[in-house]
């Protein structure tokens, strides 16, 4: 969710339309954070004061130059690492669900893996896309 706040963020002055999907994206994770809590309160699990430490956890990237996207280069290597990030994010998510012994998270860590997989192809098309605008863009001038 923090990721995909940050690279809403990070887009925003460069490429609005990108930010917005960022945000979106940032948006299904906060819901599947919720489904979660749902979840865990129906099974009566206490959950770690951790997860409040999470929401107060800073997305910024503090060992970077420059936090907004600045030029072409920096746009396509940030769409890169998003890419690379969502297709970790599935293989956890999908590895997390084939090791599940709790029959009551089987049906929600199931959606969590086609959700994570739509994610990732949703980012790699959105990268690709970019790329080949602006290179259609460089083509024009």
């Amino acid at each position: 969710m923090y990721r995909y706040r940050g690279l809403a963020l990070c887009f925003l002055p460069f490429d609005p339309p990108v930010s917005r999907l960022m945000s979106a994206i940032g948006m299904e994770c906060e819901h599947r954070i919720f489904n979660l809590q749902e979840v865990a309160k129906q099974m009566e699990l206490v959950l770690p004061s951790t997860i409040s430490q999470l929401r107060e956890m800073s997305f910024l990237n503090k060992n970077s130059r420059h936090f907004f996207v600045l030029d072409e280069t920096m746009g396509r290597q940030v769409l890169l690492d998003a890419e690379e990030a969502a297709e970790t994010s599935h293989t956890f998510f999908s590895r997390l669900s084939e090791t599940n012994a709790i029959p009551e998270l089987q049906q929600l860590l199931s959606t969590f893996v086609a959700q994570k997989y739509s994610e990732y192809h949703v980012v790699k098309e959105c990268r690709e896309q970019w790329k080949n605008a602006l290179y259609a863009l460089g083509c024009a001038s």
